[in-house]
């Protein structure tokens, strides 16, 4: 009869994150996919019960990430709590001696927005590098500026879609399906799972090559052929990566199953419980909706100028939590994004201007005669060469910082000092 008592606890400490993963399946962030690896592994768990229980390492390494997850709940991010005990929940049941249902659960997390965030850029800067050397090498003369490919009057941009992270995500989903299909030990995992990621780099890399001839208008070809072009391309890959599976596959011994001890059952109930409570105890708090910011009229004793922002750019701004307005005045733009909450889609305006083909310049840090403090650099695209500064400042203008990575986690512990107006200044230098 106790024996339901651990299980019961660990379904009560699950419920925030449960609450969480709710929320974000709902938020139109696309995260929606994150149940086709969490059907999955539940169909996978189901068939493989008889063989998973855990063993006394895992249940020791389950109690310690648990406990982990008890005290991290009231100050870490959401995803990073769900993973804690996504980890300690593997363990205490023996999920984690099937390493592809691990995997398989762990990748039903909203990973997108943070692999955008973090892996956007980068993505996209390696996709036109590998494209440029192609293209130079069967003979084009392809030039690249930032993200953009130049040839012949051209510009061919690869944009935030042609990235690669939907192809890297179902890559890692395929490596967790493959890892559970042939019984891969975790030894072998990091083996696929390196494969999975250079065959993605790759594939991407093809598919911008060889959409490049169209998108420059070298050769025309029906748009419905675009899409087929990346399902070969990642079909390829995932051929090569099926084979390589087969080659890595082997044999698990499986251990047979043992009861857990009464003692081991009072302390995962009772740390379990633990977890449950820490939530009420959270130091962060969801931020009130603010009234929006009125237009700007005059910037540093000049008058302004509102520019309306191009279909692209709504469409880009269309999720932002806050608001964004450009200026123009007689010498310089100005760009004002106030922001509500603690967001990724606040980028450095650098990552932007550096996607458009400028060439970034050293930044330093300046402060101004009235105290303000900027992060200054140059930028320079065709010839002419702009000053940028930027800055984001709170409600109150008593707190202002210069780099978004340390706004974010002020933001984040900080809600009750929204909103937050993040400026861009660029003047053109003569």
């Amino acid at each position: 009869m106790f024996s339901f008592a651990p299980v019961i606890a660990l379904l009560l400490a699950a419920i925030p994150v449960l609450h969480w993963y709710a929320a974000r399946l709902q938020d139109g962030g696309g995260e929606i996919l994150g149940l086709i690896p969490l059907l999955l592994a539940a169909y996978f768990a189901l068939r493989d019960r008889k063989t998973i229980s855990p063993s006394r390492p895992g249940r020791i390494t389950g109690i310690a990430f648990l406990i982990l997850y008890t005290i991290g709940c009231p100050f870490l991010p959401a995803l990073l709590r769900a993973v804690l005990f996504i980890i300690a929940a593997t363990f205490l049941t023996g999920v984690a001696r099937k390493p592809g249902i691990a995997c398989l659960i762990l990748l039903a997390l909203p990973w997108q927005a943070s692999l955008d965030f973090f892996f956007g850029y980068p993505l996209r800067l390696i996709t036109s590098v590998s494209a440029e050397i192609l293209l130079n090498m069967i003979g084009l003369e392809v030039s690249r500026q930032g993200v953009q490919l130049l040839h012949a009057g051209n510009i061919v941009g690869v944009d935030p879609a042609c990235s690669g992270l939907n192809l890297l995500w179902t890559s890692g989903l395929f490596t967790a399906l493959l890892a559970t299909l042939f019984h891969l030990p975790w030894k072998k995992l990091p083996l696929l799972a390196a494969a999975a990621l250079a065959l993605s780099l790759a594939a991407n890399s093809l598919r911008a090559t060889l959409l490049f001839f169209p998108e420059s208008g070298l050769i025309t070809m029906p748009h419905i052929l675009h899409p087929v072009i990346g399902l070969v391309t990642a079909a390829i890959a995932f051929l090569i990566l099926i084979r390589l599976a087969r080659v890595l596959a082997g044999k698990i011994k499986i251990a047979p199953r043992s009861n857990a001890s009464q003692k081991f059952q009072i302390f995962l109930t009772v740390t379990a419980l633990a977890a449950t409570v820490s939530p009420l105890l959270s130091l962060t708090e969801i931020s009130t909706i603010h009234p929006s910011q009125q237009p700007l009229s005059h910037y540093e004793g000049q008058p302004l100028t509102p520019i309306a922002l191009n279909p692209a750019e709504e469409k880009f701004y269309g999720d932002f939590p806050g608001s964004v307005a450009i200026y123009e005045g007689s010498s310089f733009k100005l760009i004002v994004r106030t922001v509500t909450r603690a967001t990724r889609m606040l980028h450095p305006a650098s990552h932007c201007l550096r996607a458009e083909g400028f060439d970034i310049g050293g930044k330093t840090r300046v402060t101004l005669s009235d105290g303000s403090r900027w992060l200054t650099y140059t930028a320079t695209r065709n010839g002419k060469t702009w000053q940028i500064r930027e800055r984001i400042t709170d409600a109150s203008g008593d707190k202002q910082w210069t780099e978004i990575s340390a706004w974010y986690w002020q933001a984040f512990f900080k809600p009750r000092h929204a909103p937050w107006e993040a400026m861009t200044v660029m003047e053109p230098l003569d």
